[in-house]
């Protein structure tokens, strides 16, 4: 009975040990956030000669407005709509170092509700914009999308950050 044991526990163990697999190497993507924007961008049939494009490291003065430490930025693109009847608006952030993306990524959920709070009794179709926005987080990079192409946005943000598309 014990050898029966035995060999059953050896057996387990070669098993195991031919089914693990090498973790595979995640390889850090270095992407400027202005080329992230322009990429993200080409997505959408908005006209980006009225939106204002803001570097975030630059101007400090709208990164606080927009609940953002530039100290925990390495880099920052704001994208807005010069007229107030539009809610689109991107912001791409890079967090300068990991440990500051939950911090970033509750900014842009404060600006969420910031633009929902705006926008709930403006104008019911850009509210809708709003309601379905897009954050996304990929290593530390953070996108946040209010866009009737969000979608679309979200996934040229994904595809230029992958380091196989690299």
């Amino acid at each position: 009975m014990k050898k029966m044991i035995l060999m059953l526990m050896t057996f387990s163990m070669v098993i195991a040990g031919c089914g693990t697999q090498k973790a595979e190497e995640v390889k850090e993507v270095n992407v400027p956030v202005s080329e992230l924007m322009q990429v993200v961008t080409e997505q959408t049939e908005m006209n980006t000669a009225q939106f204002f494009n803001i570097n975030l490291k630059e101007d400090t003065v709208t990164a606080i407005n927009l609940g953002i430490d530039p100290a925990a930025i390495e880099d920052g693109q704001y994208m807005k709509a010069m007229i107030n009847v539009l809610a689109d608006e991107i912001i791409i952030l890079k967090a300068s170092d990991s440990s500051k993306v939950e911090e970033l990524k509750s900014a842009l959920e404060k600006e969420v509700a910031n633009q929902e709070q705006t926008w709930s009794t403006y104008l019911p179709e850009q509210y809708e914009k709003v309601k379905n926005h897009i954050i996304k987080q990929q290593g530390n990079y953070l996108i946040l999308l209010i866009s009737d192409d969000a979608e679309k946005m979200e996934l040229a943000f994904t595809n230029a950050l992958t380091s196989e598309s690299k």
